[in-house]
């Protein structure tokens, strides 16, 4: 996740355009969720296989699932 992340943000620095990180995209968030998923599943000695395939379904389906219905992470602003 790290990689993917910070590899978009320096792609989007030298193109000098906003990261796309910073348009409240769903992305990384899918990448911490297929993290998760996929720690708890090791930890439930399901097996490997079947761990990434379902890991790797579960990122695609939240991005695909943002994408479709465009969905974003909320914005919170300073009161100054």
């Amino acid at each position: 996740m790290i990689s993917a992340t910070f590899g978009g943000v320096i792609r989007d620095t030298l193109c000098n355009e906003i990261p796309l990180i910073f348009h409240k995209e769903i992305y990384a968030t899918a990448c911490i969720v297929g993290g998760i998923f996929y720690v708890l599943l090791a930890y439930l000695q399901v097996p490997q296989e079947i761990n990434f395939l379902s890991t790797i379904s579960i990122i695609i389906a939240i991005r695909l699932v943002a994408v479709i219905y465009h969905l974003k992470l909320p914005t919170f602003y300073s009161r100054e």
